[in-house]
């Protein structure tokens, strides 16, 4: 399979399934898979992403092993999807100490951005939720964050905001 040439070929789910079960062969595929993720190309990146994530709904272990590259993609604006996909599985990631730090920086970053799409700040929020949870003082700030948001929020957000928030 030429694959950048089969994720330009159509967006949807269709052709994003048979990519995936492509992808699914082989950890080779993923990687190739990996390089066009991180790709400059914001089309080809875009489309990757979405690929990546359905990998990682069929087999998440074969993703932590870019768990650092997964990060790094957060502070590209290359497109929304990719950082939208790629806090999608750190949400439910057990992410290792040393990069614990720059990724909460991060998702505070994104929830904080006035700019940033909603779906990605939902994503966000929860990764955060999960990485403060030992650190009463960033369970403080966490909340200060969400709380800033609710006046300008979705119901969709609210509603992942509250759950959260009395959690903490």
């Amino acid at each position: 399979m030429n694959l950048k040439d089969s994720l330009l070929e159509a967006h949807s789910l269709s052709n994003t399934t048979k990519i995936r079960d492509w992808v699914l062969e082989s950890k080779k595929n993923l990687k190739k898979l990996m390089v066009l993720f991180l790709s400059p190309d914001k089309k080809c990146a875009q489309r990757a992403s979405w690929v990546v994530s359905k990998v990682y709904d069929i087999k998440p272990e074969w993703l932590y092993v870019y768990e650092r590259e997964l990060i790094a993609a957060l502070e590209k604006p290359i497109h929304g999807s990719i950082r939208r996909n790629s806090l999608r599985m750190l949400q439910t990631m057990s992410i290792q100490e040393e990069n614990q730090g720059k990724l909460v920086e991060i998702v505070f970053e994104r929830l904080m951005d006035a700019k940033e799409e909603l779906a990605v700040k939902a994503f966000a929020m929860t990764v955060a939720y999960n990485l403060v949870l030992p650190y009463p003082e960033l369970q403080s700030e966490l909340k200060i964050i969400i709380q800033d948001q609710l006046p300008f929020a979705t119901p969709s957000f609210k509603s992942r905001a509250n759950k959260i928030l009395s959690k903490i």
